[in-house]
Formats: structure tokens, C-alpha cells, sequence
């Protein structure tokens, strides 16, 4: 393991002393430009192309509008700049020995083309993104910040859901948390900032870091990267997510503050939402006009209280009636949740230019949110051994039970993170080192408490095959007296995730006959840590043995209707707890052994069977080659990856009552290294017509979760989950064609293929428990038993369309509507757990988007439609037991006025159709889960200086 560490590092050594030794002295004498590109008010323009006249050699401005040619040979030089909506410019400079020469590029809007109309922030944001997007060497698509303020989205997931090949999945107050790209799962995406992956930290040990934690507002732009090049890190079978942060661009402080207040019609509650951010650069000099320091600082703020309404029904049984097997929903609940959730966010930067070609760039980039949850929920058990159909059809229990439970939780997930990028020049060869490190932590306090019906009660179903499922025969939602105190869960838990990272690239400009190419060569080491675990002295199970009389529900009433119009009023909740007397009456009696028996071994086996501790090193080396010919681009390159890994957990062993009884620390070491070929092309028909083309290789781990040798065992659900030191990652071969079409009037019209070949894909498995899965299985008879497992090979195939276009060529008022719409098709064949030709678990078939919008003398109004296909979330042991996320469709609107140059107002809304979150067990009509969210919305004003 260690040999093959020092193996890498020595190579990237070599490589590094041969280029600095293939440094031509002569480069002493060469001279550098650098320079900035701007619009005529001082504004950034990022992706800018920049040609030297004459030759092949060419590069693209930065965020911060910037760019340079290093090692240039004395003599005169004609710039060629371009971007998109500008008229190209072109500007005359001579490179003396030994001297730098700053070049200040301004632009000016190429107004032929937008003649009548306002060019509004819409079309700011579409300027950045395509122009960056177009002179990109590999596939990505990029949305800006002007773009992400194009939309009603609060956070990271809702603005990439906009991009085709995008799906999103999200939490339990209806917001996107997490992305997915191209039907795959979402370990197979790397979600990145400032180029450096992020630590997930939620409770299911995902390592795709959640979304809704970070507030859009804090960056400058993101990327979607399709096709990874070979300084990219290669465990990403899917692409990556890169989430820049903003930096300052001007000599002018630049200052912008919004502030709103909005609506939640779910739970009629407002919300509001600040966002600021200041920049500034300072000590502009002659060598170096655009100043040598600047500062940039970015806040968020957003508070509102949330909930969502939901149904489940997430245990089916099979069983025959008489009148042939049907699947019989055993477990139905209805829940009604209430949320207060605050999410702050903060972005710094600062960048200090030491020389012409030394500078340093730190970001410092910290979100969080807060959740206040209470949740009521009631529950309806028909056990299918005790149930019967009559005559009537209707499914009959004399003996089940019924729930009446509450819970609580205080929620803290915070993520921070901290980049250091350090870039001079030795000769010809550029050298860039950087070091990066990320903290997740999510923290839970938690308590669960639940009253039962002793006695067991009767209780029927009339029909299986509704979204509304009702259990009746009993007045269970209402009457009180049949319900006593059962057992509290205090489930406190916590999670981090760490990453540290340590790099170096060299970078060597040269010519190939008279042809520019570069030559670049890095490596790599990083560290990642994730873990979770409960804490000892927060953690209890406990068991009510008090009086009856006194654990009467009657003792604990609260609301006698918590929600008269639950599940868009397809039905009530009835009566609720009294969240205060309920706990309160626990926290003063929890230790006195006459009311509340702690139990011990539940207690002690929740918490070890909960802990993981998973560490993996990874270091890798690179080298790549790209050429520039007339109108073709190459990149050529190969990456190694070595992955060092540590996993520990704990082994439950209980007797054949499952009864804890003993717990064994576990842990599993491993090395394994991965090759990665890389070859992408790019071929510029004309200026704005281009071909895209690459053959990819990557892989992806497991989540920490799926690997570590531990078991989770759920008392209340029923359900035992399984860890699988076993799990091999999934590996890749990549091949991607897209074909993309610039429109003058600032738009695109793009198609693309792409093809991924997946070994070893993981997939979530649900099966019940027959008493052979591992010693004491016997013990949970017919519990449902989840283990992540290999699929043996899946191969995705899929087509995507974009098209943006501003409608500027209709006549009169029509030229202010601009439209945008994206669609993805992917269809997947996989072959897993004996079964053939399966969708691959996580795989959509159809993603869409669309938008219209119009704007006329500073008023701009959009409406959103966002389409998520199907996919498979969990493979059963058949088709009949597949667990499926249902379709959504999302309808968002928003408006804004310019007032003037300074002031602008908005209003905007989403989710106008309260269209749910639907899951189904094996066939559409067997409801598993259902969540409402019903609509929310904001209005206010935005200030920019």
C-alpha cells in the first residue's frame, strides 16, 4: 500500500524535474501578457476567447475576466477577443524582454442584435454561461450567478435542476437536496467547491454532499462536468458538480442587497430572506492596472417554517385470500410535520497578486441550517396473518393495532470549507499548488414518543389500491382512552465527513510544427474521513410500566385536529399530543424505574450497530496533452488513482428473541488502483458551430455507509440494514458525442449521445428475512432486510437536447420573449441479483425543462415547468417488490421590474400545482409513500451598486 503511494509521488517527481529541466533558458528573455476583459461598465466578462492573430495559440478569461500568455518571444502581437452579445475586438501589443504587458479589454453589447430590447439580468446570466460553456475544452453546461437569480431557487439542487440531465431528489420539506446526473445514482456525481470535493453528512452515509444546505447566493457560478479531463479527479462515473465562489472584479466597489418576505401555504406560515454581497479591488498599479489585492465577500440568510403532509405504506405483504395472492399494505401511517428551518451562508475570497506571474487566491466558503421539527404521526397495523377478506372484498383484522406518536428533533447540518490556491512560473513552466479542506457535520437531537393500543383493536381496509389508504372499525384518530404510553426512543445522532487535500500541476506551453500545444503533468493526495455515531449518554430506548391510568393518552391530549384538510384534504389527522405535558412527563420520570424501563440492550444495540468510522487515501498522478490545430483541439492523457481504505464498524450479535447479547469491533483495510485513458476533441466548424467528442474512463466507491461491516437495526419500522465490506466500486467506459450550435441573439441549440458501459455497479437490495442472512436472523422473522450489493454490468445509453434562444427577430412587442427548454432521455439495461435486463436502480428515463419568459422596458415575467422521470430506488427480489419514485412535475413563476439602474423588485413562487412526492411498491397503484408541500413564495427588493 505504502509502495504503491511513493510509486505515484515518485513519478509525478520526475515528471516535474524533466519539464522545469526542459525549461528553455532562453524564456529568461521572453516577456508575459496578461490583462482583463470587461464590459464598458467595469464588468467581468468570464469565458472570453483570446487569440493570438495569426496563431493557434489561444486561452479563456477567468471568472474574474482575466488572462495571460506566459513566455512569450519579444515582438509585436495582435489580440482576437470574443464573446458572445460583444462586437470582437481586436488590439495591438509589443512583448519587450523580461517585461509583462497588461492589456485592459473593453467591450462593447453588440446592440444590432438586440435592438428594442432591455438586456436584463436574464440575458446577463446567459451571456456568462454560454460564453464559458462554448470555449470549454470538455462537456459541461454552466449556470451563472445572474442565472441562478433567473429562477425562484433558494438553494444549489433547485438551481442545477434547471440543466438537462439533471434529476434531483428531495428532503422531507419538499426543497431539492440532492442531484443525480444522466440516470445514474447519485454516488456516481462528485459535488465539488472551488474544484475540490465536499463530504456528505447525512444519516444514510451518502457521500454526495446534501444541496440545501448551501444557498445559491454565496457563488459566482456552478458547472456541470460531463466528461472529466485527466486533471480531474476520477471517481466520478457520472461527472462532476463544481460550485465556484465569487471574487472581485473591479476597481469600483461593487455591492449588492436583497431582502424579501414570502409565504408557506402548507402550514400558512412566512418566511424571509437577506442576501449580501461586497467587492472591491485595491492598489491598482501600472504593472498591474487591475489592482493587486481584492476582497470579496458574499452572505445569506433565509428563515421560514416548512412541513409537508405525507401517507405510508412501506410494508406489503403477500397473501392469498381465497381469490388468488395480492399484496397487502400491513403498515399505513399519516403524518403531519411541522418545520422551522434557518439557513445562513457566508463566501469569502481574497486574492493577492505578488507579481506579474505570482499571485495567491484563498476562499473561505461556510453554510448552515437549522430544522425545529415536530412531527405527529398515527399508524394503522393489520398484521396479514390475523387479516381476512369477507364476501364484500373488504379486508377484515379483529385483532390489530393502532399509534398515536410524536416526535421532535433539532437538526444542524453545517458544512465549511476552506481553498488555498498558490500559482507562479520557473521558466516556461507554470506551477500551481493548492491546498483544500472540508468539514460536514450533521447533528440531531432527537425524541420519539409513542402511545399504543394495548388492547388490540379491530379494524378494516375497503380499498388497497388508493393513494388514501384508511383503516376503520375503530376511532382511532379520535378517542384517547384507547391509547397508552409504549416506548420513547431518544435517536440522538451525529455525523462529519473531512476532506484534506494537498496538489501540484505543471503546466509547459510549447508549439508542435505551428501548432500550440501545452503539456501538463500534477499529483495529487487526499484524505477522507467520514464517521457516525450516538452519542452514549443521549441515547435511550425505554418501555412505560407506570400506572395505565396515569399513561392514558386521555393525560395527554393536545389539538382534538391537528390538520382538518391533511394530504390536500383527501382526509383528517384527528387528534394530537400535547408536545409540552408529553415531554415533560418522560424527562421527570425517565429515570425512576416504576414508570420507565430503560432498555438496556436495545439501547446498547442501537448505538453500536449505528457506529462507522471510514477513512480512504487517495493519490493519484496525471499527465495530459492538449493540441491546438486550426480548427481540431486533442486532449490526450492518462490518470492513476490509488486508493488506500480503512473501514470499521460493529458485528450485533443477538439471541433467537433478538435480544442484544454482544458487540464485536469490526474492521476491513484494502488498497486498489484504478488506470484512466483520456481522449476528448473539439472540432470548430465556424465560430459558432461546434463538435464535441470524448472515450472517458472513471469509477465510483460505494457510499461509506454500504461498506463499513456493521448492522442497523430498526425497532419501531421493523427493518435491518446491513453494511457489505464486499461492495467493489462500479467501473466506466464513457463515450460522448454532443454537437453544439451559438445563436447571435445570445442562445444555443445543442444534441448529444452518450454511452456508459458499468461494471459492478451498487444497488440497494430489500428482501424479507427467512433466519439465513447472519446469526439470529431467526429472530426478526419476515423483517425486511436491506443490504447495498454488486449488480454484474449496466449499460446506459442516452440522448439530451438544449435549446435557449432570446425571440429578438419577431416583430414589435414579440422580440422581448426568450424561451428555454432541455430534454434527456436515458435508458439503462443492468443485470443484478439473479435478475436480467433491469432499469439501473436510480436511472430516469425522461428529464425535461422548460421555460418562457418576457421582457419589456425592465419588466421581466417567467414561468418553470422542471419534469423528473420514474426511477427504481430499491430492487426487491422481483419486480413485485421494487420500490419506484413515481414522475413530478414542478411549476415555479417569478417576475421582476427594473425601477432603475440601482433598484429592482421581484415576486416569485414554486411549486404552484403542489404536485407530490410519490413512491410506489412494485405496480403504480400500491402506494408506498406520498409527501404535499403545497406552494411558497416570496417578494422583494434588490439594491446594486
Amino acid at each position: 500500500m505504502k509502495q504503491s503511494i511513493h510509486r505515484l509521488l515518485m513519478s509525478v517527481s520526475l515528471l516535474l524535474a524533466s519539464l522545469l529541466s526542459f525549461s528553455d533558458i532562453s524564456a529568461q528573455t521572453g516577456g508575459d501578457i496578461k490583462g482583463q476583459v470587461t464590459d464598458t461598465d467595469g464588468g467581468a466578462l468570464p469565458g472570453a476567447s483570446v487569440m493570438i492573430k495569426g496563431t493557434t495559440r489561444g486561452t479563456t478569461t477567468n471568472l474574474a475576466g482575466n488572462f495571460e500568455f506566459l513566455g512569450m518571444k519579444p515582438g509585436k502581437y495582435t489580440l482576437v477577443i470574443n464573446y458572445m452579445g460583444f462586437k470582437s475586438v481586436e488590439q495591438d501589443l509589443e512583448v519587450q524582454p523580461g517585461r509583462p504587458v497588461n492589456a485592459a479589454i473593453k467591450m462593447s453589447s453588440n446592440t444590432v442584435a438586440l435592438t428594442g430590447v432591455t438586456v436584463s439580468s436574464v440575458r446577463e446570466g446567459q451571456q456568462k454561461a454560454l460564453n464559458q460553456q462554448r470555449n470549454a475544452d470538455n462537456i459541461k453546461q454552466v449556470i451563472s450567478a445572474d442565472l441562478m437569480g433567473r429562477y425562484p431557487d433558494l438553494n444549489v439542487a433547485e438551481s442545477m435542476q434547471r440543466l438537462p440531465g439533471v434529476t434531483i431528489g428531495r428532503n422531507s420539506s419538499g426543497e431539492g437536496a440532492t442531484v443525480q446526473l444522466r440516470g445514474t445514482p447519485g454516488n456516481f456525481t462528485n459535488i465539488n467547491v472551488n474544484g475540490e470535493q465536499i463530504m456528505g453528512s447525512s444519516e444514510e452515509g451518502a457521500r454526495n454532499a446534501q444541496l440545501d444546505v448551501i444557498p445559491s447566493n454565496v457563488l459566482a457560478s456552478m458547472e456541470v462536468i460531463k466528461t472529466l479531463t485527466p486533471d480531474l479527479d476520477g471517481d466520478a462515473i457520472a461527472g462532476q458538480i463544481n460550485m465556484k465562489s465569487p471574487t472581485a472584479t473591479s476597481l469600483k466597489t461593487k455591492l449588492t442587497v436583497d431582502a424579501g418576505l414570502g409565504y408557506n401555504d402548507l402550514r400558512g406560515k412566512s418566511n424571509g430572506i437577506g442576501n449580501i454581497s461586497l467587492g472591491k479591488r485595491f492598489f491598482a498599479t501600472a504593472k498591474n492596472p487591475n489592482g493587486l489585492l481584492g476582497l470579496m465577500a458574499t452572505g445569506s440568510y433565509y428563515k421560514t417554517t416548512n412541513g409537508y403532509d405525507e401517507i405510508r405504506s412501506q410494508v406489503w405483504e403477500p397473501k392469498d385470500y381465497g381469490r388468488g395472492t395480492v399484496w397487502f399494505p400491513t403498515d399505513v401511517r399519516y403524518l403531519y410535520v411541522e418545520n422551522q428551518r434557518t439557513r445562513q451562508g457566508l463566501s469569502a475570497t481574497a486574492d493577492l497578486n505578488f507579481s506579474a506571474v505570482t499571485n495567491l487566491v484563498v476562499n473561505f466558503m461556510y453554510s448552515d441550517h437549522d430544522n425545529e421539527l415536530t412531527r405527529y404521526r398515527k399508524r394503522t397495523r393489520m398484521e396479514t396473518g390475523r387479516t381476512t377478506q369477507n364476501a364484500e372484498g373488504v379486508y377484515v383484522t379483529p385483532g390489530g393495532r393502532s399509534y398515536n406518536e410524536l416526535r421532535t428533533a433539532n437538526e444542524d447540518n453545517k458544512n465549511v470549507n476552506i481553498n488555498a490556491q498558490f500559482e507562479t512560473r520557473i521558466g516556461r513552466v507554470k506551477l500551481d499548488a493548492g491546498a483544500f479542506f472540508t468539514t460536514s457535520q450533521y447533528e440531531t437531537v432527537a425524541g420519539t414518543y409513542n402511545f399504543w393500543t394495548a388492547t388490540r383493536v379491530p379494524l378494516q381496509i375497503t380499498d388497497i389500491h388508493t393513494d388514501n389508504l384508511l383503516a376503520t372499525g375503530t376511532d382511532w384518530k379520535n378517542n384517547a382512552s384507547l391509547f397508552t404510553f409504549n416506548t420513547i426512543e431518544r435517536d440522538n445522532w451525529n455525523t462529519k465527513g473531512r476532506n484534506g487535500v494537498g496538489k501540484i500541476n505543471a503546466t509547459y506551453d510549447y508549439k508542435l510544427g505551428n501548432n500550440s500545444a501545452t503539456f501538463k503533468v500534477g499529483g495529487k493526495i487526499k484524505r477522507m474521513h467520514n464517521e457516525r455515531w450516538r452519542p452514549e449518554a443521549t441515547t435511550r430506548v425505554s418501555t412505560y410500566v407506570g400506572a395505565a391510568a396515569a399513561g392514558r393518552l386521555t393525560n395527554f391530549s393536545g389539538d382534538p385536529e391537528v390538520s382538518a384538510d391533511l394530504l390536500n384534504g383527501a382526509t383528517n389527522f384527528g387528534l394530537g399530543l400535547d408536545r409540552d405535558k408529553t415531554i415533560s412527563y418522560f424527562d421527570q420520570y425517565k429515570d425512576d424505574p416504576a414508570y420507565f424501563r430503560t432498555e438496556t440492550a436495545t439501547t446498547r444495540a442501537t448505538i453500536d450497530a449505528y457506529y462507522y468510522d471510514a477513512v480512504e487515501t487517495v493519490t493519484s498522478g496525471y499527465m495530459m496533452n492538449r493540441i491546438q490545430f486550426n480548427r481540431w483541439m486533442l486532449i490526450a492523457g492518462l490518470r492513476v488513482e490509488n486508493t488506500d481504505v480503512d473501514y470499521r464498524g460493529n458485528i450485533i450479535v443477538q439471541d433467537a428473541a433478538g435480544v442484544w447479547q454482544s458487540t464485536t469491533a469490526a474492521r476491513q483495510e484494502t488498497s486498489y488502483t484504478k488506470f484512466l485513458p483520456n481522449l476528448q476533441a473539439k472540432y470548430d466548424i465556424n465560430k459558432s458551430t461546434l463538435i464535441r467528442g470524448a472515450v472517458t474512463f472513471g469509477y465510483s466507491r460505494p457510499n461509506f455507509v454500504d461498506l463499513v461491516p456493521g448492522r442497523n437495526i430498526s425497532i419501531l419500522s421493523e427493518i435491518i440494514t446491513d453494511g457489505n465490506p464486499e461492495l467493489k466500486p462500479a467501473f466506466s467506459t464513457n463515450f460522448d458525442l454532443m454537437a453544439e450550435k451559438y445563436l447571435s441573439n445570445l442562445g444555443i441549440l445543442s444534441a448529444g449521445l452518450f454511452y456508459k458501459k458499468i461494471d459492478k455497479f451498487q444497488y440497494a437490495s430489500e428482501t424479507r428475512i427467512t433466519g439465513n442472512e447472519f446469526p439470529g436472523a431467526a429472530g426478526y422473522p419476515n423483517w425486511r432486510y436491506r443490504q447495498v450489493l454488486n449488480g454484474d454490468a449496466a449499460n446506459v445509453f442516452g440522448v439530451e437536447l438544449n435549446a435557449q434562444a432570446n425571440l429578438t427577430f419577431l416583430p414589435g412587442f414579440l422580440k422581448g420573449f426568450s424561451v428555454l427548454a432541455n430534454y434527456t432521455y436515458s435508458h439503462s439495461s443492468a443485470d443484478a441479483q439473479f435478475r436480467k435486463d433491469l432499469r439501473l436502480p436510480g436511472q430516469a428515463t425522461h428529464t425535461a425543462n422548460a421555460s418562457l419568459s418576457y421582457s419589456i422596458a425592465g419588466l421581466t415575467v417567467q414561468g418553470n415547468l422542471n419534469y423528473n422521470g420514474s426511477f427504481t430506488e430499491t430492487l426487491g427480489a422481483d419486480a413485485a417488490q421494487d420500490i419506484i419514485t413515481d414522475a413530478r412535475t414542478q411549476i415555479d413563476a417569478n417576475a421582476s421590474y427594473r425601477i432603475n439602474k440601482r433598484f429592482t423588485i421581484y415576486a416569485e413562487a414554486q411549486n404552484l400545482t403542489n404536485a407530490p412526492k410519490r413512491v410506489y411498491f412494485g405496480e403504480e397503484n400500491q402506494m408506498y409513500q406520498k409527501q404535499y408541500y403545497s406552494f411558497w413564495g416570496r417578494a422583494g427588493i434588490k439594491f446594486r451598486l
